[in-house]
Protein backbone atom coordinates (compact mmCIF):
# COMPACT_ATOMS: atom_id res chain seq x y z
CA UNK A 1 0.00 0.00 0.00
CA UNK A 2 1.51 3.44 -1.04
CA UNK A 3 1.71 6.48 1.54
CA UNK A 4 -0.92 8.51 -0.17
CA UNK A 5 -3.48 5.54 0.32
CA UNK A 6 -2.36 5.18 4.09
CA UNK A 7 -2.68 8.66 4.33
CA UNK A 8 -6.13 8.74 2.64
CA UNK A 9 -7.23 6.03 4.80
CA UNK A 10 -6.28 7.61 7.88
CA UNK A 11 -7.97 11.23 7.05
CA UNK A 12 -11.51 8.40 5.99
CA UNK A 13 -10.58 7.17 9.64
CA UNK A 14 -10.66 10.76 11.49
CA UNK A 15 -13.91 12.11 9.80
CA UNK A 16 -16.03 9.37 10.46
CA UNK A 17 -14.97 9.26 13.82
CA UNK A 18 -15.60 13.18 14.01
CA UNK A 19 -19.04 12.44 12.44
CA UNK A 20 -19.80 9.70 15.19
CA UNK A 21 -18.32 11.48 18.37
CA UNK A 22 -19.49 15.06 17.69
CA UNK A 23 -22.84 17.05 17.49
CA UNK A 24 -23.54 20.95 17.19
CA UNK A 25 -25.37 22.47 18.81
CA UNK A 26 -27.41 25.22 17.94
CA UNK A 27 -28.71 28.29 19.67
CA UNK A 28 -30.08 31.83 18.86
CA UNK A 29 -27.62 34.89 19.18
CA UNK A 30 -28.49 37.12 22.16
CA UNK A 31 -29.45 40.55 21.29
CA UNK A 32 -25.90 42.91 21.97
CA UNK A 33 -26.67 45.10 24.90
CA UNK A 34 -25.64 48.97 24.28
CA UNK A 35 -23.15 48.89 27.46
CA UNK A 36 -21.54 45.48 26.39
CA UNK A 37 -18.36 47.62 25.75
CA UNK A 38 -17.42 49.61 28.17
CA UNK A 39 -14.69 52.23 29.46
CA UNK A 40 -13.20 50.30 32.73
CA UNK A 41 -13.02 52.49 36.29
CA UNK A 42 -9.53 53.20 34.94
CA UNK A 43 -10.54 54.84 32.34
CA UNK A 44 -8.95 51.95 30.20
CA UNK A 45 -10.37 49.90 27.26
CA UNK A 46 -8.07 46.68 25.96
CA UNK A 47 -8.64 45.02 22.60
CA UNK A 48 -6.60 41.99 21.78
CA UNK A 49 -6.99 41.58 17.11
CA UNK A 50 -6.21 38.03 16.39
CA UNK A 51 -5.45 37.83 13.02
CA UNK A 52 -4.94 35.00 10.07
CA UNK A 53 -4.99 31.90 12.17
CA UNK A 54 -5.71 30.34 9.17
CA UNK A 55 -5.60 26.78 9.64
CA UNK A 56 -8.39 23.67 9.37
CA UNK A 57 -10.83 21.29 11.32
CA UNK A 58 -7.85 20.25 13.75
CA UNK A 59 -6.05 22.99 13.80
CA UNK A 60 -1.95 23.23 15.20
CA UNK A 61 -2.00 22.83 18.87
CA UNK A 62 0.58 25.67 19.11
CA UNK A 63 -1.86 28.38 17.20
CA UNK A 64 -4.77 27.57 19.85
CA UNK A 65 -2.38 27.65 22.65
CA UNK A 66 -1.23 30.81 21.27
CA UNK A 67 -4.34 32.11 21.94
CA UNK A 68 -5.04 30.63 24.84
CA UNK A 69 -1.52 32.25 26.22
CA UNK A 70 -2.81 35.74 25.04
CA UNK A 71 -5.91 35.78 26.31
CA UNK A 72 -4.30 35.20 29.75
CA UNK A 73 -1.58 37.51 29.35
CA UNK A 74 -4.09 40.54 28.34
CA UNK A 75 -7.03 39.93 29.85
CA UNK A 76 -8.87 42.04 27.21
CA UNK A 77 -12.07 43.77 27.35
CA UNK A 78 -12.70 42.55 23.59
CA UNK A 79 -11.16 40.37 20.84
CA UNK A 80 -11.19 41.02 17.27
CA UNK A 81 -10.56 38.35 14.46
CA UNK A 82 -9.52 40.31 11.38
CA UNK A 83 -9.62 37.56 8.78
CA UNK A 84 -8.44 34.24 7.54
CA UNK A 85 -10.30 32.60 10.92
CA UNK A 86 -9.81 29.28 8.81
CA UNK A 87 -8.34 28.11 5.96
CA UNK A 88 -11.41 27.29 3.87
CA UNK A 89 -10.21 24.83 1.18
CA UNK A 90 -9.36 21.98 3.39
CA UNK A 91 -13.04 22.62 5.11
CA UNK A 92 -14.42 21.77 2.56
CA UNK A 93 -18.56 20.92 4.31
CA UNK A 94 -20.79 23.29 6.68
CA UNK A 95 -19.73 20.69 9.41
CA UNK A 96 -15.89 20.88 9.36
CA UNK A 97 -15.64 24.59 8.56
CA UNK A 98 -17.96 24.76 12.38
CA UNK A 99 -15.26 22.86 13.90
CA UNK A 100 -12.42 24.78 12.66
CA UNK A 101 -14.67 28.29 13.50
CA UNK A 102 -14.76 26.69 16.63
CA UNK A 103 -10.85 25.59 17.20
CA UNK A 104 -10.27 29.10 17.38
CA UNK A 105 -13.23 31.04 18.93
CA UNK A 106 -13.71 28.57 21.83
CA UNK A 107 -10.96 29.25 24.15
CA UNK A 108 -11.95 33.00 23.88
CA UNK A 109 -15.98 31.93 24.27
CA UNK A 110 -15.09 30.33 27.23
CA UNK A 111 -13.64 32.93 29.51
CA UNK A 112 -16.80 35.10 28.47
CA UNK A 113 -14.95 37.15 26.62
CA UNK A 114 -17.28 40.02 24.23
CA UNK A 115 -15.50 39.15 20.59
CA UNK A 116 -16.29 40.27 16.95
CA UNK A 117 -15.12 39.30 13.64
CA UNK A 118 -14.28 40.12 10.10
CA UNK A 119 -13.85 38.01 6.93
CA UNK A 120 -11.06 37.69 4.99
CA UNK A 121 -9.94 36.34 1.83
CA UNK A 122 -9.45 32.35 2.72
CA UNK A 123 -12.69 32.11 4.71
CA UNK A 124 -14.71 31.45 2.31
CA UNK A 125 -12.85 30.05 -0.79
CA UNK A 126 -15.63 28.85 -3.33
CA UNK A 127 -16.87 26.89 0.23
CA UNK A 128 -19.49 27.84 2.97
CA UNK A 129 -21.05 31.47 2.64
CA UNK A 130 -19.73 33.90 4.93
CA UNK A 131 -23.53 34.24 5.54
CA UNK A 132 -23.54 30.61 7.06
CA UNK A 133 -20.49 31.53 8.90
CA UNK A 134 -21.70 34.30 10.90
CA UNK A 135 -25.14 32.83 11.57
CA UNK A 136 -22.54 29.81 13.65
CA UNK A 137 -20.25 32.74 14.89
CA UNK A 138 -23.66 34.11 16.35
CA UNK A 139 -24.44 31.16 18.21
CA UNK A 140 -21.91 31.72 21.10
CA UNK A 141 -23.38 34.04 23.67
CA UNK A 142 -20.26 36.76 23.40
CA UNK A 143 -20.19 36.87 19.88
CA UNK A 144 -20.98 40.92 18.92
CA UNK A 145 -20.77 40.62 15.22
CA UNK A 146 -24.16 41.30 13.03
CA UNK A 147 -24.49 42.40 9.57
CA UNK A 148 -26.02 45.76 10.04
CA UNK A 149 -27.03 46.19 6.18
CA UNK A 150 -27.29 43.09 3.97
CA UNK A 151 -27.90 44.63 0.70
CA UNK A 152 -24.50 46.36 0.91
CA UNK A 153 -21.45 44.61 -0.29
CA UNK A 154 -19.84 41.89 1.61
CA UNK A 155 -20.92 40.06 4.91
CA UNK A 156 -20.74 41.16 9.03
CA UNK A 157 -20.22 45.15 8.05
CA UNK A 158 -20.84 46.72 11.64
CA UNK A 159 -19.95 49.12 13.88
CA UNK A 160 -19.28 48.80 17.65
CA UNK A 161 -19.72 51.73 20.67
CA UNK A 162 -18.15 51.66 23.26
CA UNK A 163 -19.84 53.81 26.30
CA UNK A 164 -17.85 56.25 28.61
CA UNK A 165 -16.70 54.68 32.10
CA UNK A 166 -19.70 56.32 33.40
CA UNK A 167 -22.40 54.93 31.18
CA UNK A 168 -23.85 57.92 30.22
CA UNK A 169 -22.68 58.63 26.11
CA UNK A 170 -20.69 56.94 23.27
CA UNK A 171 -17.23 57.65 23.81
CA UNK A 172 -15.65 55.46 21.22
CA UNK A 173 -16.35 53.50 17.78
CA UNK A 174 -14.93 50.55 16.30
CA UNK A 175 -15.73 50.06 12.56
CA UNK A 176 -15.85 46.13 10.96
CA UNK A 177 -15.71 45.99 6.79
CA UNK A 178 -15.62 43.35 4.75
CA UNK A 179 -12.84 43.93 2.72
CA UNK A 180 -13.91 40.85 0.28
CA UNK A 181 -11.99 38.04 -0.64
CA UNK A 182 -10.42 37.23 -4.08
CA UNK A 183 -11.37 39.76 -6.54
CA UNK A 184 -13.15 37.38 -9.28
CA UNK A 185 -14.94 40.03 -11.17
CA UNK A 186 -11.78 40.42 -13.52
CA UNK A 187 -8.51 38.63 -12.05
CA UNK A 188 -6.56 40.50 -14.53
CA UNK A 189 -7.74 44.17 -13.11
CA UNK A 190 -6.83 43.15 -9.78
CA UNK A 191 -6.02 39.89 -7.37
CA UNK A 192 -7.56 41.59 -4.55
CA UNK A 193 -11.18 42.84 -3.81
CA UNK A 194 -11.94 45.63 -2.07
CA UNK A 195 -13.93 48.06 0.49
CA UNK A 196 -16.95 48.93 -1.99
CA UNK A 197 -19.08 52.37 -2.99
CA UNK A 198 -21.92 51.43 -1.26
CA UNK A 199 -20.01 50.20 1.98
CA UNK A 200 -17.90 53.81 1.85
CA UNK A 201 -21.51 55.36 1.57
CA UNK A 202 -23.02 53.48 4.74
CA UNK A 203 -19.34 54.48 6.60
CA UNK A 204 -20.00 57.88 5.93
CA UNK A 205 -24.03 57.55 6.64
CA UNK A 206 -23.31 56.09 10.22
CA UNK A 207 -20.40 58.53 10.76
CA UNK A 208 -22.66 61.43 10.40
CA UNK A 209 -25.40 59.80 12.96
CA UNK A 210 -22.76 59.28 15.50
CA UNK A 211 -21.30 62.67 14.97
CA UNK A 212 -25.08 64.16 15.29
CA UNK A 213 -25.07 62.28 19.08
CA UNK A 214 -21.97 63.26 19.88
CA UNK A 215 -22.98 67.14 20.05
CA UNK A 216 -21.95 67.68 16.22
CA UNK A 217 -18.18 66.17 17.31
CA UNK A 218 -16.78 63.42 15.12
CA UNK A 219 -16.86 59.73 17.06
CA UNK A 220 -13.51 58.78 17.85
CA UNK A 221 -12.88 55.49 15.83
CA UNK A 222 -10.55 52.27 14.64
CA UNK A 223 -11.46 50.81 11.49
CA UNK A 224 -10.69 46.83 11.26
CA UNK A 225 -10.48 45.05 8.34
CA UNK A 226 -8.48 42.16 6.75
CA UNK A 227 -7.07 43.60 3.36
CA UNK A 228 -5.15 46.72 3.60
CA UNK A 229 -5.77 49.67 1.60
CA UNK A 230 -3.30 50.86 -1.44
CA UNK A 231 -3.05 54.14 0.84
CA UNK A 232 -0.33 52.37 3.00
CA UNK A 233 1.81 52.59 0.77
CA UNK A 234 2.27 56.34 1.40
CA UNK A 235 4.42 54.84 4.56
CA UNK A 236 7.23 53.40 2.52
CA UNK A 237 10.21 54.96 0.80
CA UNK A 238 12.18 53.03 -2.42
CA UNK A 239 14.86 51.71 -0.99
CA UNK A 240 18.11 50.19 -2.61
CA UNK A 241 17.78 46.24 -3.21
CA UNK A 242 18.87 43.96 -0.74
CA UNK A 243 19.71 46.89 1.92
CA UNK A 244 18.64 46.56 5.38
CA UNK A 245 14.56 46.63 5.94
CA UNK A 246 13.99 46.44 2.23
CA UNK A 247 11.29 44.17 0.78
CA UNK A 248 11.37 43.45 -2.99
CA UNK A 249 9.14 42.28 -5.55
CA UNK A 250 8.86 42.03 -9.57
CA UNK A 251 5.46 43.77 -10.84
CA UNK A 252 3.68 46.20 -13.54
CA UNK A 253 7.07 45.12 -15.78
CA UNK A 254 10.09 46.04 -13.32
CA UNK A 255 11.57 45.24 -10.29
CA UNK A 256 10.05 47.15 -7.16
CA UNK A 257 11.99 47.77 -3.45
CA UNK A 258 10.77 49.08 -0.47
CA UNK A 259 11.26 49.88 2.99
CA UNK A 260 9.53 51.63 5.62
CA UNK A 261 9.49 55.40 5.97
CA UNK A 262 11.35 56.39 9.61
CA UNK A 263 9.99 59.48 9.37
CA UNK A 264 6.01 57.95 9.81
CA UNK A 265 6.42 54.61 10.44
CA UNK A 266 8.11 51.89 12.88
CA UNK A 267 7.85 48.22 12.98
CA UNK A 268 8.92 45.21 10.53
CA UNK A 269 8.60 45.40 6.81
CA UNK A 270 8.76 41.79 5.66
CA UNK A 271 6.31 40.80 3.36
CA UNK A 272 5.30 42.90 0.07
CA UNK A 273 1.72 44.61 0.88
CA UNK A 274 -0.64 43.07 -0.67
CA UNK A 275 -3.66 45.71 -1.14
CA UNK A 276 -5.81 45.73 -3.98
CA UNK A 277 -5.87 47.25 -7.29
CA UNK A 278 -9.08 49.11 -6.99
CA UNK A 279 -9.92 52.03 -5.05
CA UNK A 280 -13.62 53.05 -4.02
CA UNK A 281 -12.44 56.00 -1.96
CA UNK A 282 -12.28 54.84 1.29
CA UNK A 283 -9.60 56.33 2.64
CA UNK A 284 -10.48 60.13 1.80
CA UNK A 285 -13.72 59.50 3.35
CA UNK A 286 -12.24 58.61 6.26
CA UNK A 287 -9.93 61.82 6.04
CA UNK A 288 -13.26 64.09 5.04
CA UNK A 289 -14.87 62.17 8.17
CA UNK A 290 -12.55 62.89 10.37
CA UNK A 291 -13.59 60.23 13.01
CA UNK A 292 -10.65 57.35 12.24
CA UNK A 293 -7.65 56.86 14.01
CA UNK A 294 -6.05 54.45 12.75
CA UNK A 295 -6.82 51.61 10.61
CA UNK A 296 -6.07 47.92 11.58
CA UNK A 297 -5.10 45.54 9.21
CA UNK A 298 -4.32 41.62 8.79
CA UNK A 299 -3.73 40.01 5.40
CA UNK A 300 0.08 40.29 5.27
CA UNK A 301 1.44 38.06 7.58
CA UNK A 302 4.54 38.66 8.24
CA UNK A 303 4.32 42.87 8.45
CA UNK A 304 4.04 44.06 11.97
CA UNK A 305 4.29 48.16 11.94
CA UNK A 306 2.47 51.45 12.45
CA UNK A 307 3.18 54.23 9.73
CA UNK A 308 1.16 57.85 9.93
CA UNK A 309 -0.12 59.32 6.85
CA UNK A 310 -2.55 62.14 6.50
CA UNK A 311 -3.61 61.65 9.94
CA UNK A 312 -4.99 57.97 10.11
CA UNK A 313 -2.38 54.94 11.24
CA UNK A 314 -1.83 52.24 9.41
CA UNK A 315 -1.48 49.47 12.44
CA UNK A 316 -0.57 45.99 10.27
CA UNK A 317 -0.60 42.95 12.44
CA UNK A 318 1.43 39.65 11.30
CA UNK A 319 -0.32 36.32 11.60
CA UNK A 320 -0.74 33.88 14.66
CA UNK A 321 -1.14 31.38 12.84
CA UNK A 322 1.39 27.98 12.15
CA UNK A 323 0.30 28.28 8.40
CA UNK A 324 4.02 28.25 6.25
CA UNK A 325 3.59 31.75 6.24
CA UNK A 326 4.95 31.97 9.66
CA UNK A 327 7.84 34.19 10.66
CA UNK A 328 9.55 33.17 13.71
CA UNK A 329 10.00 36.63 15.78
CA UNK A 330 7.26 38.31 13.95
CA UNK A 331 4.07 36.14 14.33
CA UNK A 332 2.01 36.93 17.12
CA UNK A 333 -0.91 39.02 18.38
CA UNK A 334 -1.44 42.88 18.60
CA UNK A 335 -2.21 44.79 21.64
CA UNK A 336 -4.38 48.19 21.25
CA UNK A 337 -5.06 49.82 24.55
CA UNK A 338 -7.44 52.90 24.30
CA UNK A 339 -7.63 56.03 27.01
CA UNK A 340 -11.13 57.28 27.81
CA UNK A 341 -9.02 60.73 28.24
CA UNK A 342 -7.26 61.06 25.63
CA UNK A 343 -9.08 59.03 22.45
CA UNK A 344 -7.14 60.48 19.90
CA UNK A 345 -4.20 58.45 20.38
CA UNK A 346 -3.86 54.37 21.25
CA UNK A 347 -1.05 52.13 22.99
CA UNK A 348 -0.44 49.12 21.22
CA UNK A 349 2.05 46.50 21.20
CA UNK A 350 2.50 43.24 19.25
CA UNK A 351 2.85 40.21 21.26
CA UNK A 352 4.58 37.49 19.17
CA UNK A 353 4.39 33.97 19.77
CA UNK A 354 8.01 33.73 20.77
CA UNK A 355 7.43 36.02 23.55
CA UNK A 356 4.33 33.95 24.20
CA UNK A 357 5.94 30.43 24.54
CA UNK A 358 9.23 31.79 25.81
CA UNK A 359 12.85 30.85 24.30
CA UNK A 360 12.98 27.53 26.50
CA UNK A 361 12.28 24.35 26.10
CA UNK A 362 8.36 24.82 25.79
CA UNK A 363 8.99 27.67 22.76
CA UNK A 364 11.05 25.50 20.93
CA UNK A 365 8.58 22.60 20.70
CA UNK A 366 5.65 24.91 20.20
CA UNK A 367 7.24 26.81 17.33
CA UNK A 368 9.05 23.35 16.11
CA UNK A 369 6.74 20.49 16.40
CA UNK A 370 3.81 21.92 17.73
CA UNK A 371 3.43 23.88 14.88
CA UNK A 372 4.23 21.55 12.27
CA UNK A 373 2.46 20.02 9.79
CA UNK A 374 3.20 17.11 11.96
CA UNK A 375 1.35 17.63 14.66
CA UNK A 376 -2.14 17.00 12.89
CA UNK A 377 -2.29 13.47 14.05
CA UNK A 378 -1.73 14.95 17.96
CA UNK A 379 -4.04 17.74 17.23
CA UNK A 380 -6.46 14.81 15.88
CA UNK A 381 -6.49 12.75 18.83
CA UNK A 382 -6.92 15.69 21.67
CA UNK A 383 -9.38 16.65 19.25
CA UNK A 384 -11.39 13.43 19.18
CA UNK A 385 -10.88 12.98 22.67
CA UNK A 386 -12.91 16.27 24.22
CA UNK A 387 -14.71 15.72 21.48
CA UNK A 388 -16.42 12.84 22.57
CA UNK A 389 -16.49 14.41 25.99
CA UNK A 390 -17.70 17.65 25.48
CA UNK A 391 -19.22 17.98 21.73
CA UNK A 392 -17.99 20.78 19.15
CA UNK A 393 -18.58 23.91 21.72
CA UNK A 394 -15.60 24.96 23.99
CA UNK A 395 -13.60 21.42 22.99
CA UNK A 396 -10.48 23.63 23.48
Amino acid sequence: MTMKRKMTGLVSLLLAALMLAVSVPVSAAPAVNENTLKFGADGKFTILQISDTQDIFVPRPATVSAIKEALDRVDPDLVVFTGDNIYSPNCPTKFLTEIAIDAVVAPVAKKGIPFTIIFGNHDNEDAISREDQLAFYQTYPTCLAFDDVEEIYGVANHNLTIRSSDGTKDAYNLWMLDSGSFYKEDPEVSKWDYVREDQVEWYVNKSNELKAANGGQPLPSLVFQHIPLPEIFNVFLPAEPDSEGAWERFGDGRFWSMKLNPQVASGKLSWWSATSDLNAGEFDAMVAQGDVVGIVSGHDHSNSFVGTYQGIDFIQTPNIGYSPSNSRGISGVRVITLDEADTSTYETEVITNVELFGTGLKGKFMDGFMGSVFAYPVAAVIFLWKAACKGIKNIF
